[in-house]
């Protein structure tokens, strides 16, 4: 039997893929990483990895901080914001959670399921109070065990929302609802995050019914959205 023919393409394809798991693994940092830490993250060698950073960096999908540690870039930003304001989830979700973060005085979210085991946070109101909640637009989360991702699969309780001590920050407490699109398909979560130590039981059900009547508004919202732009693909084609 003839030796398959290699593909000529997978020096290159594997090349793009070290990239991407590079510039991933530094963007979803809070505060970056270093080269080292890029190498041992992804399984790459220093050299490799070295080689790829600099050409990431060249073409401002990264940054270099003067200490040494590599994060988004300012191309890597401009593309995520102009992708999250073609999301109408992201544009939609905006007057809500300026008016959830006024209504409990804590931080409020919307989030988005990544994949079946991700969740990304796609953008945040913070609270007014002094001692709040750090940023976590852009930040990825696991589902499993997070009020987040409880809501994304539709996991609540009768009233409608998951109450979690957060698996990620544990001095953080998150209430979440779900976002339903058409024929109620979860497309989202609208969550609340606060410091646990201000965050009695009580204060939890209050801030549970105020994320989920939002919820249910912006579920509203979606459906109305989906259904003109699917009136506006109907006049096209006809």
């Amino acid at each position: 039997m003839p030796a398959r023919a290699s593909d000529p393409t997978a020096p290159a394809t594997r090349t793009v893929e070290r990239a991407l798991e590079l510039l991933e693994a530094a963007a979803a940092s809070a505060d970056g990483l270093t080269l080292t830490e890029l190498a041992q993250q992804t399984g790459l060698s220093a050299s490799t990895a070295s080689r790829l950073l600099s050409t990431l960096q060249l073409h401002r999908f990264l940054a270099r901080t003067p200490d040494g540690r590599f994060g988004a870039g300012p191309r890597l930003r401009q593309l995520a914001v102009s992708a999250m304001r073609e999301d109408s989830l992201y544009e939609l979700a905006g007057p809500h959670l300026v008016a959830l973060a006024r209504e409990t005085q804590e931080t409020a979210n919307v989030g988005i399921a990544l994949d079946d085991a991700r969740a990304l946070y796609l953008r945040q109101h913070s609270s007014p109070q002094f001692v709040r909640v750090a940023g976590w637009t852009g930040r990825t989360i696991p589902r499993r065990d997070t009020a987040l991702g409880a809501a994304l699969g539709g996991e609540v309780g009768a009233e409608g929302f998951v109450v979690r001590r957060s698996a990620v920050e544990p001095d953080v407490t998150s209430i979440a609802a779900p976002v339903r699109g058409d024929g109620g398909a979860i497309v989202g979560a609208l969550s609340v995050l606060a410091p646990r130590y201000r965050t009695t039981e009580h204060q939890e059900q209050m801030y549970g019914r105020c994320v989920v009547a939002h919820a249910r508004e912006l579920s509203e919202r979606v459906r109305l959205e989906g259904a003109a732009t699917s009136n506006d693909e109907i006049e096209e084609v006809a």
